[in-house]
């Protein structure tokens, strides 16, 4: 769920093939994509910027990236996960928030 209360999409992309494809030739969308593990990625080859946030194993978001273009190499040492999507505008993730993994309470 988003801050406004609006369902989000994610996709968790946990095989090698999955987690390399990651953004790459993919028409923008609203999927947030969750590359676990992770902690080293790159735009080479991307038409459509990206929003990045690299997150530890215990869930907290450690460093977040907006509108990154192509081109690039970002990596953060101690992120477990990356979470990516296409770059949108308003909130999005930020330092110290806490991301829980799992089947949410009925």
């Amino acid at each position: 769920m988003s801050l406004d209360g609006s369902i989000q999409r994610f996709q968790i992309n946990s095989t090698a093939p999955e987690r390399l494809r990651g953004m790459l030739f993919r028409k923008p969308d609203d999927v947030t994509r969750l590359l676990v593990p992770c902690h080293d990625i790159h735009t080479f080859g991307m038409q459509h910027p990206i929003d990045v946030a690299f997150i530890s194993k215990e869930g907290k978001v450690l460093e977040v990236h907006r509108n990154v273009r192509s081109m690039k190499r970002i990596k953060h040492k101690c992120a477990f996960m990356v979470a990516e999507r296409f770059c949108q505008e308003g909130e999005w993730l930020k330092v110290g928030d806490q991301i829980r993994l799992g089947v949410a309470d009925e």
